[in-house]
């Protein structure tokens, strides 16, 4: 639960690099990660949260912490680049775990791309600190942002009793680190008044040499979707719903036979690139 003072002061640990990024790094990197060919992950809660993630690196599981096989693709260029600029940068400010955030088998790099109508969202959370090292390092583009931090004492429960909170403010073409107490006592998130405007963050993490690991989960999780997706849908007036509400909760014939094409998990989108002239 939310609550506790606010302070003006930055959570302990929080490393914040200024105008990192130049503007043609930037535009490089927007243009490679908003393709129309950008392999965009299909995960339920990103619809809540006006957002959509790519994964580089390792499979994870958040639900579960656990490293559910090898890396499936390898981070485009650009996005590699920009990972060993980040190692560089932590190993020049010495920080422990560097090495991990270069684009090796275990980095691994989030993209999340907040879509200017209605907002970003991210829910406060605290990085597993059975999976990822004690080093996490993120770059903001497109827009300004800010990040709220919440002293939980080290809980990671999302409901965890919330002792003090700090707003952080992130600018465009910025990279931050959380390491220390930033890292391991507060968790962080962010409002959608605070990220009203198209934006772009990739996220390195170095997974863990000791991280739990499996190859049954995933394979598991989708013979059960395979078991299921036969099944016929309902149309609304057998569900006993009302007309409208498929426009909201239902897939059409067409959308369906899309989704039977598609990789399990994978999602071809296309965020509005075009539309920011990059």
């Amino acid at each position: 639960m939310a609550g506790g003072r606010t302070t003006s002061q930055q959570p302990e640990g929080l490393i914040l690099v200024r105008d990192f990024l130049s503007v043609a790094e930037e535009r490089d990197l927007a243009r490679e990660l908003l393709s129309p060919d950008g392999p965009w992950l299909d995960k339920g809660h990103l619809r809540f949260a006006n957002s959509e993630q790519q994964e580089f690196g390792p499979v994870i599981s958040d639900a579960m912490e656990v490293v559910e096989g090898k890396p499936e693709r390898p981070m485009p260029s650009a996005t590699a680049r920009l990972s060993a600029r980040v190692a560089e940068e932590a190993e020049r400010l010495g920080l422990e775990v560097s090495k991990g955030l270069a684009a090796g088998p275990d980095a691994f790099c989030r993209v999340n791309y907040y879509r200017k109508e209605g907002g970003g969202y991210m829910h406060k959370h605290m990085d597993s600190k059975k999976t990822f090292g004690p080093v996490i390092g993120c770059c903001s583009l497109l827009a300004d942002a800010a990040m709220t931090f919440y002293d939980t004492q080290g809980n990671s429960f999302g409901m965890a009793k919330v002792h003090r909170t700090a707003e952080v403010q992130l600018p465009r073409r910025s990279l931050y680190f959380m390491t220390g107490p930033s890292r391991s006592q507060w968790q962080h998130g962010i409002r959608k008044d605070q990220c009203p405007s198209e934006r772009l963050s990739l996220t390195f993490r170095s997974v863990l040499p000791d991280a739990p690991r499996t190859s049954a989960g995933k394979a598991k999780i989708q013979l059960k979707v395979q078991k299921v997706s036969p099944m016929k849908r309902p149309s609304s007036s057998e569900a006993g719903l009302p007309k409208s509400s498929t426009k909201h909760g239902g897939v059409g014939a067409k959308s369906a036979s899309k989704l039977k094409q598609t990789p399990t998990g994978i999602v071809k989108r296309r965020p509005a690139a075009a539309k920011m002239g990059l």
